[in-house]
This record gives C-alpha cells, sequence and structure tokens, in this order.
C-alpha cells in the first residue's frame, strides 16, 4: 500500500470518526487575554484607536481637548507623553478620530469637526485629516475631506481608513448630509490616490431607508478578494444597533454606483448566533490577523446590569460566522467600555483598546487554535518551575480572568506515564475548601472522536484549591454520571497564600483506559475556574467551551516525544496496516499488532510503530 492511499486512508477514518459522532469539529481560534498586560494609555481622553508602526512602535491617538497621539517603544507596556496635533478650533470639537500608516511609511490622522450650538452655517459638521512623513514627529497642516451640514441633525461622523493594493486610500463615514428632513443615515467614502493629500466628493456605500447604518470600519480581507465594512445597523428589528458587516470585491472596488441596500446579499449580521448570545450594541470595529482570521469588537450592555463594555469575536477568513466571544476587561460595576477599537500586532497578538472611567486602556490577547502539550517532566509540587517542559516557561498558555478579574494561568505537558496541568490562580477572595469553595474543572476527552455529548472516554475533574479532588465526573453517552474518585488515580498538589493558590495535577493514562501516550488519536481539553464570592459563584471558561458539549473543546495535541523516552513506548496505527515506521517515518517492517508490543530492529533498538 502505498504512503498516498495509506493518507487517504487516514482522512477517511478520520471523517468517519466525525460523522458517528453527529457534529462537526470547532473551528476558530479563542482569545486568551492577559490581565497582567492591562495598561493606561492615555490620562483621560475617549474614542481611541491604535496601530504598531512599520518601525515596531505603537502609536495611538484619541479625544482630549483635540486630537492627541502617544507612542511606545516596547509594545505597549509604557507609553510616552501625549502630543497635541489637532487643537479645538473656537466653538468645535475635533474629535473621533482614525489613523492609518500607508506602504510609503506615511501616517494620516483623520477625525470629525464638531461644532457646538448656537450653531452657525460658517462652522460645519465635516471630516478632515493631517498627515506625518517623518514617523510622528511632526504634522501638516488640516486638509479637508468632507464637509455634511451645521446642524447636529445633519452632520457626519466617525471617519475610518484602508489603504488598498493600487495604494489607493479610502475614508469611511458615516454621513447624515444626504437626509435633511429624516433621521436617516448611510455610509459614504471618499478617495485618494495620493496618499491623502486630495480626496473625492463622497460616494453613497451602504444605506438601509428608515434606519441609521453607522460607525464605518473597513478592511482588506487576507487573500485581498473583498473589502468588508463593519458597520452598526439598526435595522435588524432587534430595537437596538447589531455589528453588521457590507462588502464588494476588490475588483468591483464600490464602482459603478454600486451600494449596499437593506435586502442586499453583501448585508450580513456577524455573529454566530449559535455560540454568542444575542447581544446587541454599536461601535463596532474590525480588524486581519495574518493567518487570515478576522477579529471584531463592539460596546454592548447585555449582561452587564445595563452599562455598556467591549466584547469581542472571532470570525474566519472571510469575515463571518464570528463567535469565541469575550469581554476583554473587568471592569467596575459602575464603570464602562465605550468607543472601543481593536489593533493586530506583532504575529498576531490582539490589542484591545477601550475608554474606561475617563481613561484610554489596552490589553494584550493572544489567539489560540489547538492547546500544545509538549513532552516534559514536571514534578507535581504545587509549583511553576521553569524547565518542566510545559509550553511556556512561565506556564501561561491558556488564560483566563479577563471576565471575572480572577486571572488563571495554566498549562499542560505530558510524558510516558501521564498528562500534567498545572495552574495559577489570583484570587482575592480565596475560599480553599468546603460546599461552597473555589474551584478548578479540567474536562478531557481522549475518545480521538468529535463527540456532541459526553462519551465514555470524556472525563470532568473538579479540584479544590486545597488539593481535593471534589468531583470525578465520567461521561455515558449522553451526559455525565458520577465516577469513582480514585479510578483516575489523578495525583495533585497544591500550594496556597492569601489572595492565590496553584494546583498541579498528573491524570495518568492508565486511568483514562489507556495504554501509553495517545498519539492516534484526537484529544480536546477545556478549563473552567469557579470563584465564590460571599456565597455567589463566578465562572470563567475557555470561549465557547461548554462543559457538556464535547466538540467545543480545544483540540489537545501531544509534541514529539524524544527517541530515548518512547523506547518501548507502542503508538496504535490509525487504520488497518501492517506497516511500522521509526520517529522519522522510514519503514522498518512488517508486525502483527494483535500483541500491541514495541517492535525491535536488527540493530537492537526499539522504535514506535505508527
Amino acid at each position: 500500500m502505498t504512503k498516498k492511499i495509506l493518507f487517504l486512508m487516514t482522512i477517511l477514518a478520520s471523517t468517519l470518526a466525525v460523522r458517528a459522532a453527529g457534529v462537526e469539529p470547532y473551528a476558530g481560534s479563542r482569545i486568551f487575554w492577559d490581565t497582567a498586560t492591562r495598561t493606561t494609555i492615555f490620562n483621560g481622553g475617549g474614542y481611541a484607536r491604535l496601530i504598531e508602526l512599520q518601525d515596531g512602535r505603537l502609536m495611538a491617538v484619541c479625544e482630549s481637548g483635540g486630537i492627541k497621539v502617544a507612542f511606545s517603544t516596547n509594545k505597549g507596556a509604557n507609553w510616552g507623553a501625549a502630543t497635541l496635533i489637532a487643537p479645538n478650533p473656537a466653538g468645535v470639537a475635533e474629535a473621533v478620530p482614525d489613523l492609518i500608516q500607508l506602504t510609503d511609511g506615511t501616517i494620516i490622522v483623520a477625525y470629525n469637526p464638531r461644532p457646538s450650538a448656537p450653531y452657525s452655517e460658517d462652522r460645519k459638521f465635516g471630516i478632515r485629516c493631517r498627515r506625518s512623513t517623518d514617523g510622528g514627529r511632526t504634522w501638516s497642516d488640516e486638509i479637508f475631506v468632507n464637509d455634511a451640514h451645521h446642524t447636529f441633525s445633519d452632520g457626519c461622523w466617525e471617519p475610518s481608513m484602508v489603504e488598498l493594493p493600487s495604494g489607493e486610500v479610502q475614508l469611511y463615514f458615516a454621513d447624515e448630509g444626504p437626509y435633511t428632513m429624516n433621521g436617516d443615515q448611510q455610509i459614504s467614502m471618499c478617495r485618494s490616490e495620493d496618499g491623502g493629500l486630495t480626496w473625492t466628493a463622497p460616494q453613497k456605500i451602504c444605506y438601509r431607508q428608515g434606519f441609521r447604518d453607522g460607525m464605518p470600519v473597513p478592511v482588506l480581507l487576507r487573500d485581498k478578494s473583498e473589502i468588508v465594512v463593519i458597520i452598526e445597523d439598526n435595522g435588524w428589528g432587534y430595537g437596538d444597533f447589531f455589528p453588521t458587516t457590507v462588502r464588494t470585491t476588490l475588483a468591483n472596488n464600490w464602482h459603478d454606483g454600486y451600494w449596499v441596500d437593506a435586502a442586499d446579499h453583501n448585508r450580513a449580521k456577524t455573529l454566530n448566533l449559535s455560540y454568542c448570545p444575542t447581544a446587541t450594541g454599536g461601535a463596532p470595529y474590525l480588524r486581519v490577523l495574518p493567518w487570515g482570521e478576522t477579529v471584531m469588537s463592539y460596546q454592548s450592555s447585555y449582561d452587564n446590569n445595563g452599562k455598556l463594555q467591549m466584547r469581542v469575536a472571532v470570525g474566519n477568513a472571510e469575515a463571518r460566522d464570528f463567535k469565541a466571544m469575550s469581554v476583554p476587561f473587568s471592569i467596575g460595576a459602575n464603570e464602562e467600555g465605550l468607543w472601543n477599537s481593536l489593533a493586530v500586532i506583532d504575529t498576531g497578538i490582539v490589542v484591545a483598546v477601550s475608554g474606561i472611567a475617563g481613561n484610554i486602556e489596552m490589553i494584550k490577547g493572544y489567539p489560540v487554535r489547538q492547546l500544545l502539550a509538549p513532552y516534559g517532566q514536571p514534578v507535581i509540587d504545587g509549583r511553576v518551575t521553569a524547565n518542566e517542559g510545559y509550553k511556556t516557561r512561565t506556564a501561561t498558555q491558556i488564560l483566563l480572568g479577563s471576565q471575572t478579574g480572577t486571572r488563571v494561568a495554566a498549562d499542560l505537558a505530558y510524558d510516558r506515564d501521564s498528562l500534567y496541568v498545572v495552574a495559577r490562580v489570583s484570587d482575592r477572595t480565596l475560599v480553599p475548601n468546603g460546599a461552597n469553595a473555589d474551584a478548578l474543572t479540567l474536562l478531557l476527552d481522549v475518545s480521538g472522536e468529535v463527540n456532541d455529548l459526553p462519551a465514555t472516554d470524556c472525563y470532568e475533574l473538579m479540584i479544590r484549591p486545597d488539593g481535593t479532588l471534589y468531583r470525578l465526573l465520567r461521561g455515558n453517552g449522553s451526559s455525565w454520571r458520577n465516577a469513582d474518585k480514585t479510578a483516575v488515580a489523578a495525583r495533585i498538589a497544591t500550594t496556597q497564600a492569601s489572595t492565590n493558590y496553584v494546583v498541579e495535577v498528573a491524570i495518568p493514562w492508565s486511568g483514562l483506559q489507556l495504554a501509553a501516550p495517545p498519539f492516534d488519536r484526537r484529544l480536546a481539553f477545556a478549563l473552567e475556574c469557579t470563584d465564590n464570592r460571599q456565597g455567589t459563584a463566578f465562572t470563567e471558561t475557555i470561549p465557547d467551551a461548554r462543559a457538556s458539549r464535547p466538540f467545543t473543546w480545544m483540540e489537545l495535541r501531544l509534541g514529539t516525544m524524544p527517541e530515548d523516552a518512547a523506547v518501548g513506548v507502542l503508538r496504535r496505527p490509525a487504520v488497518s496496516d501492517e506497516r511500522c515506521y521509526d520517529l522519522q517515518g522510514r519503514r522498518i517492517g512488517h508486525r502483527d499488532y494483535s500483541n500491541r508490543q514495541p517492535i525491535t530492529i536488527r540493530n537492537g533498538r526499539k522504535y514506535l510503530t505508527k
């Protein structure tokens, strides 16, 4: 049998496993927000945007007595003093800025002059911009882009820009100017062919009659097939705005008078409501990750006592099917997160920016599609020690806490005998034991299939801060059932302080009914943290991971096992085939698998079967 046929049989076997389970595997990244990176960018201000410059610096802009900018030379850990680049003229507030750096290095900051009452015809609502060709050190005079009318009810608002591969720069904005007889609003766009020095007259991009398309943010998809603009749209029947996309192909580029009306198939809701709540809200923002996935934010009062907070969801490479909703900032009961935005820096770190309590704050998030357990040699002592073999030296592969304020940093490793999990929890209201104690819950599926409901090879371990295995559940094919806590034979060690604890767990492969590390099958893992505060339990989990739906858990891959450690370890074949291969994939002979023994070849060395 050729390797090509063997490969096709493997794919077929995987497909049959998925079909047998009756559900498709979860696809897409989840974002882990690192609460340790939360930083103040501007002391005072609102409506901030951020980008990474070509020289590696971060640059942020906000409205604060005019338009201000600030820079960071260490990826946002610290920020320099803010500089005013567009002061407020008499009776006019310069507001809602956006910024972009063009391919040639030019930085453009666009903003929105907003006259104050009493209104006069010589002071109009408009869009302006300024340019810098020296990395933000100096700025040009104000450049005219567009004017609407002079009254608040017929203004224009919220500019945002994108550069196309041709060098054309497009500036989108919300526009009431054409609708002086009603409260309607459209999205308009101006073009520049000279790097922002001059701009065309505006053209209509989208409009829903009787409603208010607003707050546009454009992106070009990674494959450069489409221009996608995220907007707020209050015409879906929710009685509120809902984040929505409108789009055109890059080849069309809004030419020939094309625009998106209410019934156009190029207008679509963003959220996958099978995973996300119907959380309405406006002020959306959109960015593209380096590998093509998209990420959006918006502000919603859903499940937050009527107060607005920032929510983020991850979409596919077409800017559709947004899910894995998360809340980047843990804020106080009387605080709000307003006029938010996103940036993508480095090799795919997501930076969330929000106006909280009158200041501008940022936090970093790490999109993760698949978890990895490297081969290691952890010591089960309730401590995080370098060189134990966890994926990161500080054991931070999984991060929780942005929603509840209880920070969890967790990681995984494995060896011949066990799967290891370590988690550090920062908890100022620590309840280490008792019926209302805090808890970490580990969810593990070693069945090799994609399961809709808990299969017999699905396990749930709830562990208290004092090291007690409080509950062990095992699936029965349709639900969870209590299992003998000694059956898994997990080894647990913990350390505690007044406001934090560490849990380290070794789960033997034999306790999971496996003879060896299961390289031949799909694994899935999820983690929950429950923090009890004065009798109320607050639980946070990996975005979209549902305890009773294993297909939503994150796929877990075991890293390569060193050859010297692999001696005597058998990997069962994924398909029926008698050929055996060494660690480098070289064919080394035939073997009857019935006794599942390792292969000894001519030189006496033992190899894994594949």
